[in-house]
């Protein structure tokens, strides 16, 4: 299983923060976003991958937007409560679950293309509407082992935001692991691919879906080096399982 305790945290959008080039830790892109009470939680996503097992394109996460996402679950996910859920909230699966993401329809998609606006910060900025006219505002994103100043920016309109995840700890002030939660393999001996393996497991992936007057949007992560399909303990299974790109 994977690490922490699996949850979805629902709130309103207050900040998106995307990485760029100079920024400290591991590249993840942080949405701040608050509870009803005004507590603020962080939802951070992954936009580049540790492995460059495929070559210089193997760092280049897999992603799938759905823009029109009208999946049954999100009758459910009006209903939950602001804040992290810790049951009774619908479990992602992307390999055992019919009609939640086409695998075969993931891409991989570049982090930081200064001339054009197909990167993954520029899509999950228009993800949360944000107004990216001005400078933006400071942000200091604090971790357990480094503090980073980075630049946010607001949304233009009210976006509420399900981040389905694991729980920071001990904080529990945000989510991490918001993509595929399955299907790594074990590093052969010796190979540089870091061991993703005890992450996996079944009903527990990740994602990022928001909600814009009425309407969802579904953001989808998973890495080159995962495989499928996995077995029903989210395992690849030998002999069977490939890379999602295959």
């Amino acid at each position: 299983m994977a690490r922490n305790e699996y949850v979805v945290f629902k709130g309103r959008v207050t900040l998106g923060v995307p990485f760029l080039d100079g920024y400290k830790g591991d590249p993840h892109y942080v949405i701040v976003s608050e509870d009803a009470s005004g507590r603020e939680f962080r939802i951070v996503t992954n936009v580049k991958s540790d492995s460059s097992l495929t070559g210089p394109a193997g760092y280049l996460v897999l992603y799938a937007l759905n823009q029109d996402f009208t999946h049954p679950l999100t009758a459910d996910l009006g209903k939950l409560a602001p804040g992290v859920s810790t049951s009774n909230f619908p479990r992602l699966d992307y390999v055992h679950e019919d009609g939640l993401v086409d695998l075969s329809s993931m891409r991989p998609i570049p982090l930081d293309i200064a001339s054009e606006h197909n990167d993954i910060n520029a899509l999950l900025n228009g993800m949360l509407q944000l107004d990216m006219s001005g400078d933006g505002v400071p942000y200091v994103y604090s971790t357990p082992a480094y503090s980073d100043h980075r630049r946010g920016w607001k949304p233009a309109k009210d976006v509420t935001v399900y981040g389905f995840g694991f729980l920071f700890e001990p904080a529990h002030d945000g989510l991490h692991e918001t993509h595929m939660n399955q299907g790594n393999p074990k590093p052969e001996q010796g190979s540089k691919v870091r061991d993703h393996s005890n992450e996996n497991g079944v009903a527990q992936d990740g994602a990022v879906i928001v909600e814009v007057d009425g309407r969802f949007q579904a953001l989808f992560v998973a890495f080159q080096t995962q495989l499928v399909p996995t077995d029903d303990r989210g395992w690849p299974i030998p002999g069977k399982s490939h890379p999602i790109l295959e």
